[in-house]
């Protein structure tokens, strides 16, 4: 971008040494003049094709600089959504873990019981292996009648039978928390699987928003150095309206026509004013604390314009930001730049001219613009003024 600076400084170096002496001695002087005047304009043409360019890449860049800014946006909102994802999700990790604890308690406390169980069982099981059916048999007939023999018999039934399935549900009881403790697991490791499945997203949506706010700082710089050519370029506009005056002057073409007092209203018809001269932020690139070097008078498409005062006109071009624009120099340094006129809306010519209140262009909207409007300007040896005073 800053390559592009290459030429309005070379322009600025030019306007340095026009007045010097041509070494052909045969060249008149108004010959030598109109040499200078063209070497001018074509050196202005190339300053205009890069003042041009600058604000056609400005728009590009200021568009891709909004269109990452809603991604950031964007992004920025799924981030949120996934942390609260996360949060969710490591509520339920927690719970599955409770969870996990609870039924491994509840596993041991299985495991304790079934093995008091079984060590009942075996130890059953060893006194009848150790005593024989006859100590059974021993209890069996101490009976002191029929009645308690049956009544020792069925006791004795019922204790094996007992231990049997207590044994055999300590066991099923067993395998069913066993089997809860299987589920409890493999749901806590699909619920880590899956916090680290977003949490992963999560990463990655961050380092995408990051790299898209190092995309818009970029952005940001290129913007910056387009603005600057912007501008570079608006002060050699000004500097060639200088010289141009100074060397029509010479070939006295410019008297001095404004001696005071107001100047006429570029408008006869209806206006609105859109827009009043100072600082404001740029309604197009958005720049802010951007001065605003003229008021904007909001008319239809193809409203005259007048000139506010007698003159020569030392612009009649298209030039970039302004568009279609003139600029009339009324002598004693006073100038008066009418912008953003209609294609076509140059009714007069460079080096022409004109009178006051004289029909000179048609308001448009050429350059950058949001808006039919003519721009309007008041210049003091070259620096914008507040038009507002010079108005009737």
């Amino acid at each position: 971008m800053r390559k592009k600076l290459l030429p309005v400084l070379a322009f600025l170096a030019l306007i340095l040494m026009i007045g010097q002496p041509y070494e052909s001695r045969a060249e008149t002087e108004v010959e030598k003049i109109e040499k200078e005047i063209k070497r001018l304009q074509q050196q202005m043409n190339e300053v205009t094709q890069d003042k041009k360019q600058a604000e056609q890449d400005s728009k590009v860049l200021t568009a891709q600089r909004e269109a990452t800014k809603a991604d950031v946006a964007a992004l920025l909102a799924e981030i949120s959504k996934a942390g609260e994802e996360l949060v969710a999700t490591q509520a339920k990790i927690d719970a599955a873990e409770e969870k996990l604890l609870a039924t491994t308690a509840e596993l041991e406390a299985a495991e304790k019981e079934r093995a008091e169980r079984d060590d009942l069982l075996k130890t059953r099981i060893r006194l009848i292996y150790t005593n024989g059916t006859v100590s059974y048999l021993d209890v069996l007939l101490s009976s002191t009648s029929f009645d308690d023999f049956l009544t020792r018999f069925n006791a004795m039934k019922l204790i094996m039978e007992q231990d049997k399935n207590v044994f055999e549900q300590s066991k099923e009881y067993e395998a069913l928390v066993a089997e809860k403790k299987a589920q409890v697991e493999s749901e806590l490791a699909n619920v880590k699987a899956l916090y680290d499945e977003m949490a992963a997203r999560k990463a990655n949506l961050e380092q995408k928003e990051r790299e898209k706010e190092v995309m818009i700082a970029k952005l940001d710089e290129q913007i910056e150095e387009t603005e600057e050519i912007s501008e570079e370029a608006e002060k050699a506009l000004m500097e060639f309206g200088k010289k141009y005056s100074e060397l029509l002057e010479k070939k006295e073409k410019i008297k001095t026509y404004y001696t005071g007092g107001k100047l006429a209203v570029p408008l006869k018809d209806s206006y609105r004013l859109s827009s009043p001269y100072g600082y404001r932020t740029h309604p197009v690139t958005g720049q802010k604390n951007k001065l605003h070097a003229g008021i904007d008078m909001a008319a239809p498409n193809g409203t005259s314009v007048y000139a506010a005062e007698s003159g020569v006109v030392i612009v009649a071009q298209s030039w970039s930001g302004y568009g279609n624009t003139i600029i009339i120099n009324h002598g004693g340094g006073l100038w008066t730049l009418y912008g953003h006129l209609k294609p076509g809306g140059i009714l007069v010519e460079k080096g022409q001219t004109v009178k006051r209140g004289e029909k000179i262009g048609l308001v448009g909207k050429t350059g950058t613009a949001t808006g039919y409007h003519l721009h309007f300007e008041v210049r003091k040896d070259g620096n914008p003024v507040n038009p507002a005073p010079y108005l009737e």
